[in-house]
């Protein structure tokens, strides 16, 4: 599948010097870098390119000079960039092409392969700010062939995807989501359910979105976990219970998601027991639309930061802060933060959900080291607990709003952070929305795509080891057929031969 992904500012502007109030078509190019997930290839246009003076033609219909392509040619060979040309149709929806339009770009491709490496990036915009896209590759000698787009992505503060029916098919929805479709119509259902979703880290807030986003009508899930359920683990974590300790999470929870999903026939969930660290899950996030940041480590919320802002994927991410009073008998305080991260937004680094320091003392695995943890001091992040089931709840409902808003975005407005203190009662959001000045990932990181992504996954010993360690079995059989085989697991099973 190729896709295409665009800020939504670079979008807002280009759609303004597109669609001409005197109806004719009009061009611009861009530049952009390919980010590479299994079964997915996007081009990321990090930079548009604006026709000047005497560098087009406009006709009715537009054409350009040789002066504004070399132009656009020495640009992307400074910047070591892909190259995409644009242009506008009048009409509304997915563009096909006609046979001027089709001559034009199968005649830049070859030059553009040749002086950049990447293929010629063709994209048309209609009056409705659907995008059409297609990459042209080179498949035989001399010559380039079209593959359209499954979807171009608008991401900033709404989230737009424009799909091409041909690569998703029609969904039939029944009875079980009348209600949820009485609330925003049939279209944005559809649009909504044919997003994949990833949710990192299937903890107490992880299980509990899950099951939100089945509800929802999402058919796409990508479940990211490493760990395996322990006893500990059960008060927390949704849908789970004695039966399923020593399992991995991920396929924990998809089973449990398969049973209480109203039709299973349309519904792919991928499960992936690795951390985002390493290069498998790395890479499988990279092939979502939308991740949940549902971790409370600062290494894996900067490489859900990164890959956010270099590839334009939005994060939804949150946090639980709570702490019990003084003579230990009751709670002092609790709050919870919801946000969403994306260009055009205020990123994690910059909402103080991460230091740079402490993600280094992850990296240095630190964080392990029982003698080292005991030293530091009680309210560091290390020591707490706050992940309880109600708190979760509130949290997971606060962060599937964001989700909501995000793409349904109700009267043109949008939401920005939110924090909810339980003491009082009161949602804060008097929060800053957008990046301190020199931030590096609104800045250098933006639109890099596997520039970036070929620094992120490297690995991760403490997923590694969790995988090969003894894993915990469930104490509690229900049956005595139950009990021999918890025997055999217990006994036989740690058995070296």
């Amino acid at each position: 599948m190729y896709s295409v992904a665009i800020k939504e500012t670079d979008h807002n502007q280009v759609y303004t010097h597109l669609i001409r109030r005197d109806r004719q078509e009009d061009l611009c190019f861009g530049l952009y870098q390919i980010s590479t997930s299994p079964g997915r290839k996007t081009a990321v246009i990090n930079q548009i390119i604006y026709p000047e003076q005497g560098d087009r033609n406009i006709h009715g219909n537009v054409s350009f000079t040789s002066q504004f392509f070399d132009r656009v040619i020495s640009l992307a060979l400074k910047q070591q960039c892909g190259i995409c040309f644009m242009h506008s149709h009048l009409t509304n929806g997915w563009q096909d092409m006609s046979d001027d339009d089709i001559d034009a770009e199968q005649n830049m491709a070859p030059r553009i392969k040749a002086v950049t490496g990447l293929p010629l990036v063709g994209l048309t915009l209609s009056r409705d700010h659907f995008w059409s896209a297609r990459f042209w590759s080179k498949t035989a000698a001399r010559t380039y062939s079209r593959f359209d787009c499954g979807d171009v992505r608008v991401v900033g503060k709404a989230f737009r995807v424009s799909h091409y029916d041909k690569f998703y098919p029609s969904l039939i929805w029944d009875e079980a989501f009348t209600r949820t479709i009485s609330a925003w119509g049939q279209q944005k259902q559809t649009s909504v359910a044919r997003l994949k979703v990833g949710i990192v880290g299937l903890g107490s807030v992880g299980s509990i979105v899950a099951e939100a986003l089945i509800k929802t009508g999402v058919r796409h899930l990508t479940l990211i976990d490493f760990d395996t359920v322990k006893r500990k683990n059960l008060d927390r974590l949704n849908g789970i219970g004695n039966a399923q300790i020593g399992q991995l999470k991920v396929n924990a929870i998809k089973t449990y998601l398969l049973s209480i999903a109203s039709n299973t026939d349309d519904l792919t969930i991928e499960v992936v027991p690795y951390s985002i660290a390493e290069k498998t899950a790395g890479d499988e996030a990279l092939g979502c639309d939308i991740l949940f940041s549902c971790v409370d480590r600062p290494w894996p919320r900067m490489i859900l930061n990164s890959i956010s802002f270099a590839n334009y994927i939005p994060i939804i991410d949150g946090g639980i802060d709570c702490s019990i009073n003084k003579k230990g008998d009751n709670l002092a305080q609790a709050r919870w933060k919801t946000h969403t991260v994306s260009p055009n937004r205020r990123c994690l680094c910059c909402l103080g959900q991460y230091t740079p320091e402490d993600v280094a003392l992850e990296q240095s695995g630190l964080l392990e080291d029982p003698h080292y943890i005991g030293a530091l001091p009680p309210d560091h992040f290390i020591h707490r607990g706050e992940n309880v089931y109600a708190f979760s709840l509130g949290l997971a409902g606060m962060e599937m709003q964001q989700f909501l808003s995000l793409l349904l975005q109700p009267n043109g407005q949008y939401v920005g952070p939110k924090e909810y203190n339980f003491n009082s009662g009161t949602i804060d959001s008097d929060f800053e929305f957008e990046c301190r000045p020199g931030c590096a990932f609104n800045n250098k990181y933006m639109g890099q795509g596997d520039n970036m992504n070929k620094y992120l996954f490297t690995g991760h010993e403490v997923a590694a080891a969790s995988r090969n360690a003894p894993q915990e079995f469930s104490p509690r059989p229900t049956s005595r057929f139950g009990a021999i085989q918890l025997w055999i697991k217990n006994t036989i099973g740690k058995i070296k031969f």
